[in-house]
């Protein structure tokens, strides 16, 4: 793994005995195509993982004290037993937050109106005429209509959306969707891997174009003050308190294989399920043949994102462990190279330094 020795002097690595973060892509089934999909998934990907293990998977959590997870796919509902493994977090109070397309058969709907699931992240590419041409023709509507139906069921609702260089300028329109049926909206780039390496080759936002985004979010904030809007790069609003990541390592960057981890639907662990290449370049092994606990402490996969340091860049801006966590190292990586390359869409140097501090 050469291409990931840090360009840094280490320190001492450091991470939690467990991880405290659980996310599963449990099938690459989706009935979907997208443009930029990270992970390759699709009508043609039959790769799931069995009720069973994911149920292993459950238990070994519970042995850690986490009762929390996040579900992801392909399109989670399109898991042959999808009902049976929220049943199987049920039994075991295990909260669940899902990251879902949101175009479901009406039967399904129904069921998710009132399944035990208690966050819904559904995603969108900008309004209609982006959002489809990334997604497929009438993806837009029926996304914001099970959006709408699942808020109209006392469910927690937000919509994702991942911006890139062709639809940031949806951003003001489509909070102002989610504004107008009471959901909430996350805005993060969109990755450059998966797919979107051949179909969007161009799509990594530029600083500048990503900090018109991020005024735009908190322009909207004032605007629209009944729904959360969230963005994961917040240096412009000083609305919001300092973070208290400088009192605590595990905080000082990217929680992925400091205090997270994410299993593939093929079995492969990762730090953070945009890790996931073709290579399988990051995979700390298979949850078919080690467990959770062994990868997370024996595989040295997770060594390099365990040492306490960001690109020279992100130490010495004003914004680091304030407001920033040092941006996203997966970002970083696949389009330098580098893991602990600075992140390409951090827009800090644009910005001048709060009253009172030196640049």
């Amino acid at each position: 793994m050469d291409n990931m020795i840090l360009r840094h002097k280490p320190v001492a690595p450091y991470f939690s005995a467990t991880p405290e973060v659980i996310g599963i892509e449990i099938t690459g089934r989706c009935p979907l195509r997208c443009r930029h999909c990270f992970n390759h998934s699709g009508p043609e990907n039959q790769q799931e993982l069995s009720l069973e293990q994911i149920q292993k998977i459950l238990d070994e959590m519970l042995t850690w004290n986490v009762q929390h997870l996040r579900i992801s796919g392909g399109e989670p509902t399109y898991h042959r037993q999808f009902k049976d493994i929220i049943a199987a977090c049920q039994r075991r109070n295990i909260t669940i937050a899902m990251n879902t397309n949101g175009v479901y058969s009406s039967t399904m709907l129904d069921y998710l109106k009132s399944a035990p699931i208690d966050l819904f992240m559904i995603s969108i590419d900008g309004l209609i005429a982006n959002n489809d041409a990334i997604r497929g023709k009438g993806v837009f509507k029926r996304a914001l209509l099970s959006c709408q139906e699942l808020k109209k069921a006392g469910k927690q609702v937000m919509l994702s959306f991942h911006v890139g260089a062709g639809n940031q300028g949806d951003v003001a329109g489509l909070i102002k969707e989610a504004a107008n049926i009471h959901v909430d909206f996350k805005v993060a780039p969109i990755r450059p891997i998966g797919r979107a390496k051949d179909h969007l080759p161009n799509a990594l936002i530029a600083p500048k174009d990503y900090l018109r985004v991020v005024q735009t979010v908190i322009d909207s904030r004032q605007q629209y003050p009944h729904i959360n809007i969230v963005t994961d790069f917040d240096i412009l609003d000083e609305t919001l308190p300092a973070s208290d990541c400088h009192k605590d390592p595990t905080k000082a960057s990217c929680k992925a294989g400091r205090t997270m981890i994410n299993i593939n639907y093929d079995g492969e662990i990762y730090p953070c399920a945009f890790f996931a290449d073709e290579k399988k370049t990051f995979s700390a092994g298979n949850i078919h043949s080690i467990s959770m606990t062994q990868a997370w402490q024996q595989s040295t996969i997770f060594t390099p994102f365990r040492i306490q340091q960001k690109s020279a860049q992100c130490q010495s801006c004003h914004h680091y462990q304030q407001h920033c966590y040092g941006g996203c190292p997966a970002i970083a990586y696949f389009a330098t190279s580098k893991l602990d390359a600075h992140d390409p869409t951090c827009f800090a140097e644009l910005v001048a330094p709060p009253e009172g501090e030196l640049p």
